[in-house]
């Protein structure tokens, strides 16, 4: 009798233990796919930065975020949910910002290779050029990345794979994959790892190989994967204002989220929403403009944390912020605006309550505080912060310009600056001068399903105008034209308040 106890005890732990399990990995999904598309694939970034995610990054939810997830909840010495919570995504954030950092990862055209990627440029300082491509070495030798391309007019693609998994005593291939127009490739050359991928693209293959010493196994594992995951052959590439960091030569070409104007060495401008990374882009950008004066701001908002740390080193540094004509700061941007030593708004300011799950109203709260205390120090007056907290997440509330003056929102004197990068509406094509960008599907039945969908939900902040579906290669993009980057930017700004994801570009770009 006592056996046949235990065994039924036994029996019950294991079924509370799986049942446990499987709460936890259905309460992950259902809160992992809350997240806006970009939140969910930034997650999966940052959780390749940290080591705890081996797969590429595509936003979609299974056992290996589940499992990266927890395991970096059990690294922090937390219990392994699979939701994170608001303080554990900001000290995700922060840890993965500080490797990217450490790596000095920026997206880089290789015109030679005919490929655009993220590539650790602090680790692999050493560049030179290939016959096929670029070498990148770090100094001492031991972590090596070379990009390529390769003709396909006189062999296949898979005869390609054949070739890269051929037998040779020096080679040993350990995991091979092959499949919608990519292959993986990768083992040991002696001592060494490596791990080569190629795309095929417009009747070439291009790709490129990385090898590493044990010293460097962590970096090779991350950097691998996170390759992978931001690798595009250049005629695929996006428009020169979507790509979020651009290579560091020649010019003065955006630093991330940021635009340094060549003929306005003291004009820093933010462009895009605020996210986790911006702070830390604003960072390289103020150290390209040693003479900033002036901060111009074109944003929907985003990231608070981030939005609050570029404020405090606008108001260390005693710089003027500025909104310019046809432009809008909503939501966290208008944090950084209101550093500002001198403030200047001749487009929207626009603010709102901050969005915050319930379960997380104690993290809301602190986050409120850390604001308040923001703005105190920034001097703004009550009747501003007054409207702010009246102002639901999902409304926003755009002072006018007799309450920019009333409130005290403007100082200093008035700037005599040319900000100019939306293009004028076409009357022949209907089109606008901004574009606000809701969606990117593989495929066009999954386009027109997004297309209907975020027509459904929000209507109401798009007037007469539809959203509609325009290709790009393999990529079906859900967009909106917007008369003006101002209106472009305040729809976006309504969308991520309502817990949705966009982002907005000047038309044509």
């Amino acid at each position: 009798m006592r056996n046949a106890f235990r065994l039924l005890l036994w029996l019950l732990l294991l079924w509370a233990s799986t049942a446990a399990a499987y709460a936890s990995f259905d309460d992950s999904k259902l809160w992992f796919e809350r997240l806006s598309d970009d939140e969910r694939s930034a997650t999966q970034t940052d959780l390749i930065l940290l080591g705890h995610y081996q797969y590429l990054v595509d936003g979609q939810f299974g056992r290996g975020t589940f499992e990266a997830i927890a395991a970096f909840q059990k690294s922090q010495g937390r219990a392994g949910t699979g939701v994170l919570t608001d303080f554990e995504r900001r000290s995700l954030r922060d840890q993965a910002g500080q490797v990217d950092s450490r790596l000095g990862i920026e997206l880089v055209s290789d015109t030679p290779a005919h490929v655009a990627m993220m590539i650790p440029l602090r680790l692999l300082s050493i560049r030179n050029p290939t016959d096929a491509g670029t070498s990148y070495v770090s100094e001492d030798g031991e972590f090596s990345l070379e990009t390529m391309h390769v003709s396909l007019a006189d062999q296949s693609f898979e005869a390609l794979l054949d070739v890269m998994t051929s037998p040779d005593p020096e080679r040993t291939v350990t995991y091979r994959s092959f499949g919608a127009g990519r292959f993986v490739v990768s083992g040991q050359i002696g001592d060494y790892s490596f791990y080569t991928m190629f795309v095929s693209a417009a009747g070439e293959a291009v790709g490129y190989s990385l090898a590493w010493g044990k010293d460097y196994a962590h970096e090779g594992a991350v950097t691998s994967v996170y390759i992978a995951s931001h690798f595009t052959p250049l005629g695929n590439l996006p428009p020169p204002d979507e790509l979020k960091k651009a290579e560091g030569t020649g010019g003065a070409p955006p630093r991330g989220a940021f635009v340094l104007p060549e003929d306005q060495p003291e004009l820093i401008l933010l462009n895009a929403d605020i996210t986790d990374q911006t702070s830390a882009e604003f960072d390289r950008a103020l150290a390209a403009r040693p003479n900033v004066r002036v901060v111009a701001l074109n944003s929907p908002g985003g990231s608070v944390d981030s939005a609050l740390k570029m404020a405090d080193e606008i108001h260390k540094r005693r710089l003027t912020t500025f909104v310019p004509r046809d432009m809008g700061c909503y939501s966290a941007c208008a944090y950084i605006f209101f550093a500002g030593i001198d403030r200047q708004a001749e487009g929207e300011l626009g603010v709102h309550q901050i969005s915050a799950e319930v379960a997380d109203l104690v993290l809301a709260q602190t986050t409120l505080g850390d604001v308040l205390d923001a703005l105190e120090e920034f001097g703004v007056h009550q009747q501003v912060i007054s409207h702010m907290l009246r102002t639901p997440p999902d409304d926003m509330y755009v002072f006018s310009p007799a309450e920019l003056s009333e409130f005290g929102i403007l100082s200093g004197d008035p700037l005599s600056i040319t900000v100019a990068l939306e293009q004028p509406a076409d009357p022949a094509t209907g089109g606008g001068a901004a574009i606000v960008y809701l969606s990117s599907q593989s495929n066009a039945a999954e386009a027109e399903r997004s297309r209907s969908y975020i027509e459904g939900r929000w209507s109401t902040l798009f007037g007469e105008t539809r959203p509609e579906v325009e290709s790009a290669g393999d990529i079906f993009r859900v967009q909106l034209p917007a008369p003006s980057l101002e209106r472009a930017n305040a729809i976006c700004a309504a969308i991520k308040a309502d817990g949705g994801g966009c982002y907005v570009t000047a038309a044509g770009s």
